[in-house]
């Protein structure tokens, strides 16, 4: 149980469709040009299609929000029979927060899988990078990708390893092909993501970069030799892209601290129950006054839980300082309350002081919260040399002035030449009865 209790992540499904509950848009782009809006499945998707061709004629009839709707009713790409490149086309998730995400499934409709294709993440949305690369022939790893290809079934050797496969891509089945691919499982630190395991899979955005259509062994040289022009609309007309699920899984970015990651349904976003003093969409920091020591993600073994700072009710904020750390402590309160300052409020600012009669704990001789009172000094600013006073409220006078407030003034012929003097048994004029 207490493993549970301290798992790096809190792991829930993300289900990639329209009726999910919540936030997700999905758009397929066909190089530049022509724009066709879709109308979307809801108004919770916004899909647009970019076309090359402008004799392509807009329909609904497979619009791209099939892909993650949850049905059996698919997407399908215009074939190559409006032009070869349409070989080229991105299908573009935005999941409307960043995710670890930990596979990603894909199901073809009615045509063989995507042969040549990059998966990508992206957190802005702008700048992508692959998480894995997909190729008909082992050897088009190298002449497409300039990867070396790894035989068999995916296999990673680190954690943010980047390989080229083929095992996705044959020809067979011809219908309802499945792609799966895992961004977790199999990685050396799967059972306890490391720091750059889960900078590797965490992505808002996810691009399907489709680059070349699988085609019949046949059909292969006739694709290859001929012009396009010249090839029959018999061939070309059958080969495009069709997804029937796109689907993700995906896990809430908590670092080990929180046990669940609910929907909120006012803006369909997933959010951390934070734990462990903890706060943040990500629960990426610790809360205000838990600042003892530095945030750290949970672990398997360990769950990293923020300490309050000790300022001894008389602030509810405070900072980590390492160099305080090292000396003793680590947070550094802000804001103490009641004429109380210090890294933990320990002590009363100038102007006032700790009566002697109140007790405080040792070894810092640090006082109760209940007990604590700071009394002000109450010095003459005429006759003190600061505000400052000892634990009997006795302020430090200048010469010539004595008293408990240095309010006192000593007759001309009793005065001597020092410059501090606190006690004095010479007689004494009040000040504060004297016109100046």
């Amino acid at each position: 149980m207490f493993l549970l209790l301290c798992r790096i992540i809190t792991i829930y499904r993300v289900r990639a469709h329209s009726k999910a509950g919540f936030h997700i848009s999905i758009t397929s782009t066909f190089l530049t040009g022509l724009h066709c809006p879709i109308k979307p499945l809801s108004k919770e998707l916004n899909v647009l299609w970019s076309l090359t061709s402008v004799f392509f004629v807009c329909v609904e009839r497979h619009p791209i929000e099939y892909a993650i709707d949850g049905t059996n009713r698919w997407w399908q790409s215009p074939s190559i029979m409006n032009g070869m490149d349409y070989h080229y086309v991105t299908v573009t998730l935005d999941l409307q927060q960043v995710f670890q995400i930990a596979y990603v499934f894909l199901k073809a409709a009615n045509s063989p899988r995507p042969g040549n294709w990059i998966l990508e993440r992206s957190l802005d949305g702008e700048t992508f990078m692959p998480w894995q690369y997909y190729a008909i022939t082992d050897t088009e790893c190298i002449t497409r990708f300039n990867i070396v290809p790894r035989t068999g079934p995916p296999s990673y050797m680190h954690d943010e390893e980047v390989i080229c496969t083929s095992f996705y891509s044959k020809i067979h089945p011809l219908e309802n092909g499945e792609i799966h691919t895992s961004l977790i499982n199999g990685r050396p630190s799967a059972d306890d993501p490391s720091p750059t395991l889960l900078n590797f899979t965490s992505a808002r955005y996810i691009r399907l970069w489709f680059q070349r259509i699988r085609t019949l062994n046949a059909d292969l040289m006739t694709l290859a030799l001929n012009d396009p022009r010249d090839i029959d609309p018999i061939v070309t007309r059958r080969y495009y892209y069709s997804i029937k699920d796109i689907s993700v899984g995906g896990m809430c970015i908590c670092y080990g601290h929180a046990k669940a990651c609910p929907l909120n349904p006012y803006n369909k976003k997933f959010s951390c129950e934070c734990e462990h003093n903890t706060c943040g969409e990500s629960c990426d920091r610790c809360c205000p006054g838990y600042n003892q020591k530095p945030w750290m993600a949970g672990t398997f073994l360990t769950c990293h839980v923020c300490e309050k700072c000790n300022c001894h009710d008389k602030s509810e904020e405070c900072y980590y300082n390492q160099t305080v750390a090292d000396a003793k402590g680590g947070g550094v309160c802000l804001g103490c309350s009641e004429n109380t300052g210090g890294n933990n409020c320990q002590s009363c600012v100038d102007g006032y002081y700790r009566p002697s009669e109140v007790s405080c704990v040792q070894p810092n001789c640090w006082w109760d919260s209940e007990a604590q009172l700071c009394r002000p000094c109450q010095c003459s600013a005429r006759g003190s040399v600061s505000q400052r006073c000892d634990s009997e409220g006795r302020c430090i006078c200048w010469a010539g002035y004595v008293g408990r407030r240095c309010d006192l003034m000593r007759p001309p012929h009793a005065r001597r030449e020092t410059r501090r003097p606190i006690f004095s048994t010479f007689p004494t004029v009040n000040i504060s009865k004297l016109n100046f």
